[in-house]
């Protein structure tokens, strides 16, 4: 696995040198747009709509939009002269509780490696991060881009997530606040805390990844291979939603729907797939 960047962590005094490799990467299926009448592909041009006319890149200003026709232009030079210095250093600048750090807030993952040089220091900071449940935080600068970054332990290695900005992550009150509950929220009844805790037990195994298919991707592949071997494309079953009815009339409904869905996991042996007539067929 080729490493798209090296340099090193900076905790005080201490730095470890570490290479970054992309922990993820773009499987999806990409179709070309083609012109239908002489079958030449589709390029994006630069448009300008008041001239009705093609624009070269050295006739394009950036500008920033003001509202009522003002704006203000902000030139390439301008925007080198703030951009973050080039550095290979990422500053560890304090720790937090990862329960703190909220996942919605993670981008980019990239797996952190190192050399021999930085083996022992990267191994003493891993294991510290986990057996203190702490992660990390400072900032990175990948591809002349700094990013707010958070490091922390997975497995046996370390993972680096660059994460958005506080202002960047609405907030979430607003949606809970015109829910239909928001004026008076009862305490959950016990019993049906109780059958719900017993559903998710029941449901519970160990994550295998490789058991979720990407049902689209599989359908888009079998249309393509049935129209290269002139054969009918295969369509992909529509696996069922789950049994628990989201408008319960009232909560006897609920407690009935949570006590039947229990009842069917416990009766295929708590394998959720089970249920699923997409896995049975497939």
């Amino acid at each position: 696995m080729h490493a798209m960047w090296k340099g090193t962590v900076q905790i005080a005094k201490i730095q470890i040198p570490v290479k970054l490799y992309a922990a993820t990467e773009d499987k999806e299926l990409s179709l070309r747009q083609m012109h239908a009448v002489c079958g030449g592909s589709v390029s994006h041009l630069k448009y300008c709509q008041t001239c009705d006319a093609k624009i070269e890149p050295q006739d394009i200003r950036k500008i920033y939009d003001l509202g009522g026709g003002n704006s203000v232009e902000i030139t390439e030079e301008e925007l080198k002269s703030i951009a973050p210095a080039a550095s290979k250093t990422m500053i560890i600048e304090q720790f937090a509780n990862e329960t703190e750090v909220d996942r919605v807030r993670l981008k980019k993952h990239y797996y952190v490696g190192t050399d021999e040089v930085g083996e022992e220091g990267f191994r003493l900071l891993q294991a510290s991060l986990r057996q203190s449940r702490k992660v990390g935080i400072g900032y990175v600068t990948l591809r002349s881009v700094q990013s707010l970054a958070a490091l922390w332990p997975l497995g046996d290695g370390l993972v680096l997530s660059t994460m958005l900005y506080e202002d960047e992550v609405r907030p979430m009150a607003p949606v809970y606040a015109t829910s239909p509950t928001a004026a008076a929220k009862p305490p959950v009844p016990d019993a049906h805390l109780l059958v719900f805790n017993q559903l998710i037990a029941a449901m519970t195994s160990p994550f295998e990844g490789a058991r979720y298919v990407n049902h689209y991707d599989v359908a888009l592949r079998g249309l393509i291979e049935g129209k290269l071997t002139k054969l009918a494309p295969r369509t992909a079953a529509v696996s069922e939603e789950p049994a628990l009815r989201r408008n319960a009339a009232n909560l006897d409904d609920l407690l009935a729907s949570l006590t039947t869905s229990l009842d069917a996991v416990k009766g295929a042996g708590g394998d959720p797939f089970a249920q699923s007539d997409f896995n049975q067929t497939h």
